[in-house]
């Protein structure tokens, strides 16, 4: 084996399943909502949040597997969140309890 075939397989490796096909979705903020209710998601992708409001959001997941938080979030600010395994889970804004998006990874 070449040597560039045993990098390329030990990267392959290393970064797990999904990691060469991972795509990014982009959600933003805006007017105290998600740009989306529902999305679906390849295990592996990223959602990048985007804030594109005039006010501060905290956006977070408490579902068992899928928690997060970007804690503040101002502004213009984007923050990029991987989900590594399949699951639903509810995307919530700890300022903004309305503020709601139901997220589904496939495998």
């Amino acid at each position: 084996m070449r040597p560039s075939t045993v990098l390329t397989l030990a990267v392959a490796l290393v970064a797990g399943p999904g990691a060469a096909g991972a795509a990014d979705h982009s959600i933003t903020q805006q007017d105290r909502s998600f740009s989306e209710k529902a999305v679906t998601v390849k295990a592996g992708d990223r959602l990048v949040f985007t804030n594109a409001d005039s006010i501060t959001h905290n956006v977070y997941s408490v579902t068992p597997g899928h928690e997060f938080e970007l804690k503040i979030q101002k502004p213009g600010q984007s923050d990029t969140v991987p989900f590594a395994k399949a699951g639903s889970l509810e995307v919530q804004c700890a300022i903004h309890p309305k503020m709601k998006l139901q997220v589904t990874v496939t495998p």
